[in-house]
C-alpha cells in the first residue's frame, strides 16, 4: 500500500503531465491542420495523382476528381475563391472537422452574381500529418454547377460571339458591294460569304418553315473575305461547300442542276440537269437525269448517255443511293450562319438537290446549332437519315420510307423521329411527299384504294387517358385514286382506324405492355383492355356530337382531350343518320366485343 505522501507526489506528476497534454491539443493541432490545408492548397497545381494523396474518402475517384477540377479554377467563367486560411477549425477526439468558407463568383460577364457555399471537411490522423476522410463533394459540386448553369449561356454566348467578329465585320465591309450578304462559313480554315443581287429573305427561320422560294431576280454567288469572287453572281442558289465532293459546290440555276469547282473557280458540270446523284464506282462519278432521260458523268464530269450498267440501272431503280446513313450536323459539313450576332450558332446547310427531291431534306435546312450550345434558335443537335426501304403499293405505285430523326439539345424527349413518304408513279417520278411522325413505321394495303400506315404512338398519348395499354400504335390513312394520286385523309380521333375501316379482331389483338400497379411492374396483355376498347367506341360517338347524358366525367374527358367537341345530341337515335356505314359497322362491332367482356347486355344497352 502507498503511503499518502507517495499518492500526493502521483497526483502531482498527473496533474502536470495532464496540463502538458492540454496545451498540445489546443495549439499545435491546430497548426498542423492549418499546415496541412496550405500544402493541399499549393499542391492543387500538381498532377491527379499527387492531389489524390490527400483524400481517404468513400467517394470515387472521378468524383473527387470533378471537385479537385473547380478547385483548380479550370472552368473558362466560373471562379472558385476558396479560402483555406480562414477556415474554422474544429479539432475532436481523433478526427478534426474544418469548415472552408468558398465563394463562386463569375468572371468576363456583365454579372456581380455570386454564391456563397461552405464546405464541410473531415480530416484524420496519418502518421505526422492528416488525410481528408469525409468532404461535402456533391454540396460542393451543386453550388458550382448551380451558379455555372444560371450564367452558362450568356458565357457561352459571349464567347460564341468573340469568335465570330471578325466575321462580322468582313461582312459589313462586303455589304457595300452587294445587296446583301446573306450567310458565311468556314472550309478549309478559309472564310466564304454568300453574296446576292437582288432581294433576299430568310424565310426557313420564320414560321418553322423551312422551304424557300428564291426571288426570281435574286442571283446567287460567293466571294472570299477580301471580295474575290469564287462563284459568280449567277445563280439562283449555292449549295453547301464540299458536301459531295472536296472543293465541289451544287449550283442551281432555272431549276436546272449544276457543280462548280471553287478551287478552280470554274462550272465543272453546266447547270442542265433536273438531278444529279453521287455514284463513285467504275469510274463514274454520278448519275445524270436531264427531263426523262438517264445518264452519267464520268471522274472528269464528261457526259454519257443511259446508264452505264445494269448495276447502275438496279441501284438508281431501288433508290440505293438513299439507303446510307446521312448526319447534318456542325463538324461534319461546312455550316452557314447569318452574319449577325442576332443569328449566331443558328446553323443554316443547303443539302443536295437529290436529297430535296426525294423529299427526304428541304433545300435549305436550318435551326441546326453550329455552336457548343444552343443560342438565338439553333436548338436541333443534328439531323439525319436513320434508313429507308421502297414498298410495292399497287401495280404503278410505290413509297420510298426513310426515317429521319432530330436530336434536340433541350426538349422533353431527346430525339424526335419522322418518317417521309415520296410516292413514285411507275415512271419514277415522286408524285407527293408526306411525314408521318414515329420510331417504326409499317404500310398495310387496305385494298386497292385505301393505304394504311402504322407508327407507335408519340410519349404524349398516355396523357388523354385512352388505353391501358403503353405500347399502342398510330394508324394514318390515304386515299389512292385510279390515277396513282394519293391524298392523307384527316380525322381528329385518337383512333382513326375506325372512322375508315371495317376493324375486325386483328385490330383488338397483339403483344401489348400494360403496367400492373398493384404488382408495381409491367405486364404483357395479348387483348385490348376493356378500358380502350369502351374508348374507340365512345370516340366514334363523341366524333359526332353525342354528348354521354349520363356521364359527365366522359363528357368532360372528350371536352378536354378534343378542342372541337360539341355535345349536340343526348340520344343515340338523334345522331344516328350522321353515322357512315363504317362508323354504324364499328360500333356494332365493339359493342359486341364489350358485351363478351362484360359477360352481360349493358354495353349495347348504355354506350
Amino acid at each position: 500500500m502507498k503511503s499518502p505522501a507517495q499518492i500526493l507526489r502521483l497526483l502531482l506528476i498527473y496533474v502536470v503531465l495532464f496540463s502538458g497534454c492540454s496545451v498540445l491539443k489546443k495549439e499545435d493541432p491546430e497548426i498542423g491542420v492549418r499546415n496541412f490545408l496550405a500544402a493541399l492548397q499549393a499542391d492543387l497545381t500538381k498532377s491527379d495523382g499527387e492531389v489524390l494523396k490527400y483524400f481517404r474518402v468513400s467517394q470515387s475517384r472521378e468524383a473527387v476528381l470533378a471537385a479537385i477540377k473547380v478547385f483548380r479554377n479550370t472552368d473558362p467563367f466560373v471562379v472558385c475563391d476558396a479560402r483555406l486560411a480562414n477556415s474554422t477549425i474544429t479539432i475532436e477526439p481523433g478526427q478534426v472537422n474544418v469548415a472552408i468558407p468558398i465563394t463562386f463568383r463569375i468572371k468576363e460577364l456583365d454579372t456581380k452574381d455570386e454564391l456563397p457555399f461552405t464546405m464541410q471537411m473531415t480530416l484524420a490522423p496519418l502518421e505526422k500529418s492528416y488525410v481528408i476522410s469525409q468532404f461535402d463533394g456533391e454540396g460542393f459540386y451543386q453550388s458550382f454547377s448551380t451558379i455555372k448553369n444560371r450564367n452558362y449561356w450568356e458565357a457561352e454566348q459571349k464567347l460564341a460571339l468573340r469568335e465570330r467578329m471578325e466575321a462580322y465585320e468582313a461582312a459589313r465591309k462586303l455589304e457595300s458591294f452587294y445587296d446583301s450578304v446573306i450567310w458565311y462559313t468556314t472550309h478549309a480554315e478559309q472564310r466564304y460569304f454568300y453574296v446576292v443581287r437582288g432581294s433576299w429573305i430568310n424565310t426557313f427561320f420564320h414560321s418553322g418553315n423551312d422551304n424557300v422560294r428564291v426571288p426570281d431576280e435574286t442571283r446567287m454567288g460567293l466571294v472570299n473575305e477580301i471580295g474575290e469572287t469564287i462563284v459568280p453572281i449567277a445563280f439562283d442558289l449555292v449549295g453547301t461547300l464540299s458536301f459531295v465532293q472536296n472543293n465541289l459546290v451544287e449550283v442551281i440555276r432555272d431549276d436546272k442542276i449544276g457543280y462548280f469547282d471553287i478551287g478552280k473557280r470554274q462550272l465543272v458540270v453546266d447547270t442542265v440537269y433536273n438531278l444529279i446523284i453521287p455514284y463513285g464506282k467504275n469510274n463514274v462519278w454520278a448519275i445524270v437525269k436531264q427531263d426523262s432521260t438517264i445518264g452519267s458523268l464520268d471522274m472528269r464530269f464528261n457526259y454519257s448517255a443511259g446508264f452505264p450498267s445494269p448495276e447502275a440501272e438496279q441501284w438508281f431503280n431501288d433508290f440505293s443511293y438513299l439507303k446510307k446513313s446521312i448526319r447534318l450536323k456542325a463538324g461534319n459539313q461546312a455550316f452557314c450562319e447569318i452574319p449577325y450576332q442576332d443569328y449566331a450558332g443558328n446553323g443554316i446547310i443547303m443539302p443536295p438537290s437529290y436529297l430535296v427531291s426525294s423529299g427526304i431534306f428541304n433545300p435549305i435546312e436550318g435551326h441546326i446549332s453550329s455552336s457548343s450550345i444552343p443560342i438565338y434558335g439553333g436548338w436541333i443537335d443534328y439531323k439525319e437519315t436513320t434508313g429507308s426501304f421502297v414498298q410495292q403499293i399497287t401495280d404503278n405505285l410505290r413509297t420510298l420510307v426513310v426515317t429521319i430523326r432530330n436530336r434536340y439539345l433541350e426538349g422533353r424527349e431527346e430525339f424526335y423521329t419522322s418518317n417521309n413518304l415520296a410516292f413514285i408513279d411507275d415512271t419514277q417520278k415522286i408524285t407527293s411527299v408526306t411525314t408521318i411522325y414515329g420510331d417504326e413505321v409499317s404500310l398495310h394495303t387496305i385494298d386497292s384504294t385505301l393505304l394504311e400506315v402504322r407508327t407507335p404512338h408519340s410519349y404524349w398519348f398516355g396523357e388523354y387517358e385512352a388505353s391501358e395499354e403503353l405500347n399502342l400504335l398510330n394508324h394514318t390513312y390515304f386515299s389512292i385514286t385510279s390515277g396513282g394520286t394519293i391524298e392523307q385523309l384527316k380525322s381528329d380521333r385518337l383512333f382513326e382506324q375506325t372512322a375508315f375501316v371495317k376493324l375486325d379482331s386483328t385490330y383488338l389483338t397483339g403483344e401489348y405492355e400494360v403496367y400492373d400497379y398493384a404488382a408495381k411492374r409491367t405486364r404483357t396483355t395479348y387483348f385490348l383492355a376493356e378500358k380502350t376498347i369502351t374508348f374507340m367506341r365512345d370516340e366514334i360517338l363523341a366524333d359526332h356530337g353525342y354528348g354521354f347524358p349520363d356521364d359527365d366525367e366522359k363528357r368532360e374527358h372528350f371536352k378536354n382531350i378534343r378542342q372541337n367537341y360539341q355535345p349536340l345530341y343526348s340520344s343515340l337515335e338523334e345522331l344516328k343518320e350522321n353515322l357512315s356505314e363504317i362508323d354504324q359497322y364499328n360500333l356494332q362491332f365493339l359493342n359486341r366485343i364489350l358485351t363478351v367482356m362484360k359477360g352481360n347486355l349493358s354495353a349495347s344497352a348504355n354506350p
